[in-house]
């Protein structure tokens, strides 16, 4: 008797050998997995561009041709020169350039610069073109702070020229931007001259017989005193610290000619002398938040990296008022007031015209 086999045989494990419910049950689980796999590919390829590297910022994947720049390069002020590694106290020659734009005032860009008001008449491509001659989207190069810019007058020779800046006239004749080829040479009335470490003209002496308008404070009884705007423009050259209380941070020195007073966030700045403002609001140039205010004296303080400015261009300001506080804005490493003195123009140490200490320190 040939006995068969009862046990129940095991069915291939093919979707052809399931039921019709169980093949749609894999169909589905396979269409899932199908788009997870699609998804995790396309979220990488998305994701690979901005992937960071563990010593720097997002690296983007560069292109096969890159873009030409559209404009030169514009360095961010204020300018910061490197000191020279020979001497110690020179400085190398920097300068940088800029494009012209409709509206521009060559007096304020040279605020907004942080460099001698000076400076601004050498920036035409030789000394002999006039400044008239300047147009929208011209670039024009802004030199370094070691010139002085000087503007011929009537009758001057280039020997008197280099004896009044205290340098020998080959200075004059060695700078091709001055196309001048001899000390005998001929200077033309209005023509300007790059004069390299040439001397500063002597500030007190052009201010001697000045007088001094309003009612002036001594400098140990100048103390911040908020008060709304007084029709009174002019300063009186007795100048107060912007902060009340903080620490120098950055002194006066080459290539940083200004105060860097480190105060914490939010710290009340404060007008130093009566004045008008010439600028408020946020500056591209690396100053950030900025109050610029003209004491109509001859001298133009500048505070920058505010967080917010609580005046506007054209307002009148008194001595003591609440014009921002401090932030760090700009190019900027921490919370501080960047404060700026001019004198005729010339960026000079603010120190020499503030009192010796803050009235909170």
């Amino acid at each position: 008797m040939t006995s068969s086999d009862t046990s129940p045989r095991h069915p291939h494990h093919t979707v052809a050998g399931l039921a019709p419910a169980a093949r749609r049950r894999v169909a589905a689980l396979r269409g899932l997995l199908f788009l997870a796999l699609a998804w995790a590919a396309l979220a990488g390829a998305l994701a690979q561009p901005a992937l960071a590297s563990e010593t720097g910022p997002a690296q983007l994947q560069s292109s096969a041709t890159p873009a030409a720049p559209t404009q030169p390069l514009r360095v961010f002020l204020p300018l910061t020169l490197i000191a020279s590694p020979a001497g110690g106290e020179g400085v190398d020659l920097v300068d940088f350039t800029y494009r012209l734009q409709e509206g521009d005032d060559l007096t304020v860009l040279a605020l907004e610069w942080g460099i001698d008001s000076e400076a601004i008449a050498c920036v035409t491509r030789s000394g002999q073109e006039l400044l008239s001659g300047l147009r929208p989207d011209q670039i024009i190069m802004i030199p370094n702070p070691r010139y002085r810019c000087h503007t011929v007058q009537p009758g001057e020779t280039v020997q008197q020229i280099a004896q009044d800046y205290g340098v020998a006239p080959e200075v004059l004749l060695a700078e091709p931007w001055n196309v001048v080829e001899s000390v005998d040479a001929l200077l033309e009335t209005g023509q300007r001259l790059l004069i390299l470490d040439g001397t500063r003209p002597d500030l007190a002496e052009l201010r001697q017989g000045q007088p001094i308008t309003g009612t002036a404070e001594t400098p140990a009884q100048a103390t911040p005193t908020p008060q709304g705007p007084a029709a009174w423009p002019y300063g009186d050259g007795h100048f107060i610290w912007p902060v009340q209380t903080g620490a120098i941070s950055q002194g006066f020195r080459a290539g940083h000619r200004a105060l860097d007073i480190a105060a914490p966030l939010g710290t009340p700045v404060y007008a130093a002398d009566n004045g008008i403002v010439l600028k408020s609001g946020y500056s591209q140039d690396g100053y950030g938040g900025r109050v610029i205010i003209d004491h109509q004296i001859d001298y133009i303080t500048l505070y920058a990296h505010l967080s917010q400015a609580l005046v506007q261009a054209g307002d009148v300001v008194q001595k003591g008022q609440l014009i921002g506080y401090v932030g760090s804005t700009g190019n900027s490493t921490g919370p501080h007031v960047h404060f700026e003195l001019r004198d005729f123009g010339f960026l000079i140490d603010p120190r020499t015209l503030l009192p010796a200490q803050m009235e909170g320190n």
